[in-house]
């Protein structure tokens, strides 16, 4: 039995000397059976406004810079370093104890970009998010994989938005970096049809993205909630990382992956997207992808997919 990590529900954990570590999120715990404790603790010194882990360590756990934002975001909280940062990264992944002056976030404005990738069958989702979203983003562009007709057809439906079309041709990345460069906007939430961001991720979206810019991040990482013919399967958090400014470039025919490094990407665990799936397509995608590109197939993904959710432990 694997214990989630109480900050982002991950299960997969590391040895480090005398610690576990969460693959993750970068939270380092000495009993993984204290982890309620742990997230509880990390809340009270963030409600606190200032968290120092040299001058006051904590017993039970330990964050690095980069940690601490991570588990900062993931309770509604924004950070900065309390010693002046100037060329590197405010919250590098050094393992150093953290130190930063902590504050509750709050809701702003954005002029973030919508972009959905999208094949012709997917006509009525499509409609749907334009109506759901209409007002939530600065503009939605839908990219089809389909023909000039059928772009036009869905766009009579839906003026307020843009509709483009490109062939996919079996190639992710290179579809996702054309509704990069076609948003306009500096940031880009990219979802497919299936996906819907929810109301904890929209409200947090302009204090991420404002957060990000003062960081000097390109790239944030989203936490997927993977819904299997209705019931949230064990694939979690399955990080996406499709909150991104428009600059940044995806890589990988099929699992598409942002290419920045490292300290210019972070995670952002506040609210999530929920992904609706078929379990019979859960099982089509696996074939398809390995047809697409070896090794891409990845059953290991489709056995999480179709296992339950356990809120404690992946078995």
């Amino acid at each position: 039995m694997r214990l989630r990590c109480s900050i982002c529900g991950n299960w997969d954990w590391l040895a480090r000397d005398d610690w576990s570590e969460c693959s993750h999120c970068r939270l380092l715990v000495r009993d993984l059976n204290e982890l309620g404790a742990v997230s509880r603790d990390i809340v009270a010194r963030l409600e606190s406004g200032i968290v120092d882990l040299k001058l006051d360590p904590a017993e039970r756990w330990t964050l690095d810079p980069a940690g601490l934002r991570n588990a900062a975001w993931r309770f509604g909280f924004e950070v900065a370093p309390i010693a002046h940062v100037e060329g590197d990264a405010r919250f590098p992944p050094d393992y150093s104890p953290a130190r930063a002056h902590s504050t509750r976030a709050k809701t702003e404005p954005h002029k973030i970009g919508l972009g959905i990738m999208a094949r012709a069958a997917d006509a009525a989702d499509i409609v749907e998010i334009a109506n759901a979203y209409r007002h939530a983003f600065a503009r939605i562009v839908v990219l089809l994989d389909g023909t000039a007709d059928e772009a036009g057809g869905l766009a009579a439906q839906i003026p307020w938005i843009e509709v483009a079309h490109h062939p996919l041709a079996g190639d992710f990345a290179a579809q996702r970096n054309r509704l990069q460069d076609m948003m306009r906007t500096r940031w880009i939430l990219q979802i497919d049809t299936d996906e819907r961001p929810d109301a904890a991720l929209l409200d947090a979206l302009g204090w991420l993205v404002a957060a990000a810019d003062r960081d000097g991040l390109r790239s944030l990482g989203l936490t997927r909630r993977n819904l299997v013919d209705g019931v949230q399967s064990a694939s979690y958090p399955d990080i996406q990382y499709r909150l991104n400014r428009s600059d940044m470039r995806f890589a990988g025919r099929v699992h598409e992956r942002p290419v920045v490094p490292f300290v210019e990407s972070s995670l952002a665990l506040v609210g999530t997207l929920d992904h609706r799936l078929d379990g019979e397509r859960v099982r089509e995608r696996t074939r398809i992808y390995e047809a697409m590109s070896t090794g891409a197939g990845r059953p290991e993904d489709e056995a999480l997919l179709l296992a339950p959710f356990d809120p404690v432990a992946v078995r």
